[in-house]
């Protein structure tokens, strides 16, 4: 097991992440022809886990200096319950999403990052992630531990009342 240290989140290692990459370009992402781009970004380990919650995974980006390498990435099309969430059913719902997409991560054979993009908030990549070809916005939905969210309307509150 390895440890890493989370990332520091300033405004400047953001801006030097994306000088990083649009320096890299095309090196470090390849494009699929005729399909959408993916890439098999190792999964990186942080205090023995490869996911913080149901929809933030820990990569290593290879061809990036080490300190901007390690970053995590949301995972396109869903929101999941707040593991700090407002009430004790959300933060429940938030350990059975964050459970499961750690056991399909720690199991899988292959993980695929396909589409990334910068996401609005945190310096975080957002991409639609596949487990074994699965898609897991899908998983995460149809297993109950998931919202669809297109990152644009406001997110409805996982609380009552």
């Amino acid at each position: 097991m390895t440890k890493n240290a989370f990332p520091i989140r300033t405004k400047s290692r953001r801006l030097m992440t994306i000088a990083a990459i649009a320096a890299i370009g095309s090196s470090a992402l390849p494009v699929l022809p005729a399909q959408a781009a993916c890439y098999d970004w190792p999964l990186r380990e942080y205090r023995g886990e490869f996911a913080y919650d149901g929809d933030t995974i820990y990569v290593a980006v290879p061809g990036l200096p080490g300190e901007i390498a390690n970053m995590s990435v949301r995972v396109r099309g869903v929101d999941t319950p707040g593991i700090r969430g407002s009430c004790e059913s959300e933060k429940q719902l938030a350990q059975q999403a964050r459970d499961y997409a750690r056991q399909r991560l720690k199991s899988a054979k292959a993980v695929e990052f396909c589409e990334p993009e910068w996401g609005r908030y945190g310096g975080r990549v957002v991409a639609t992630v596949r487990i074994d070809g699965s898609p897991l916005d899908l998983e995460l939905i149809n297993n109950g531990l998931a919202r669809p969210y297109d990152g644009k309307t406001k997110r409805q509150p996982w609380c009552q009342g």
